[in-house]
């Protein structure tokens, strides 16, 4: 699979149960999401329900 964008990746992982698996500063999220999405893996970052953010 190529490059993905946000929007793919959402589209992807859609409906399916998602396990929170890192954590970090926005920065180090955002570059690991980008490095993911460049190599065809879908992924999303966020803040899990529950933990306190927002």
């Amino acid at each position: 699979m190529a490059h993905l964008t946000t929007t793919e990746a959402e589209e992807l992982l859609d409906g399916l149960p998602l396990v929170p698996a890192m954590a970090g500063s926005i920065p180090e999220m955002k570059a690991l999401r980008d490095r993911c999405l460049a190599e065809g893996i879908p992924v999303l970052i966020g803040c899990p329900p529950g933990a306190g953010k927002g």
